[in-house]
């Protein structure tokens, strides 16, 4: 993560989008965590983060985010976006293990035009 891809300050905590669900469903595949880890993924919040457009997303946690520290990544995918651009999402959790950000970054640094579609992984 860098710093262009900080939290926005005013950020809200949401839900995540299906879109998103999907994406973090096979990383977390690729990651090898159990079906009952995954639902509970599925229910955190996430706040967008300053990338420019390209979809990175970071973990919410009650508490002070700023004490939150990047421990490590635990899977990466690598995707063409609609317009054949590379893609590479890395999932990465903080220093006590918990997720952390959906890191997105396009190749040529343009916006997400498309998450990449379900594969086997969603199985999980």
């Amino acid at each position: 993560m860098s710093d262009e891809s900080s939290p926005r300050s005013s950020a809200v905590p949401r839900p995540l989008t299906a879109e998103e669900m999907g994406l973090l469903r096979q990383l977390l595949a690729i990651a090898g965590w159990d079906k009952a880890r995954v639902t509970v993924s599925e229910r955190l919040l996430v706040t967008d983060m300053d990338d420019g457009g390209m979809g990175s997303i970071r973990f919410w946690r009650a508490g002070p985010q700023e004490r939150r520290r990047l421990g490590g990544r635990i899977a990466e995918l690598e995707f063409s976006d609609a317009d054949g651009v590379t893609v590479v999402a890395s999932l990465n959790v903080d220093t006590e293990g918990d997720l952390f950000e959906l890191d997105i970054w396009k190749t040529d640094f343009g916006r997400l035009i498309r998450y990449p579609r379900s594969g086997p992984a969603e199985g999980v």
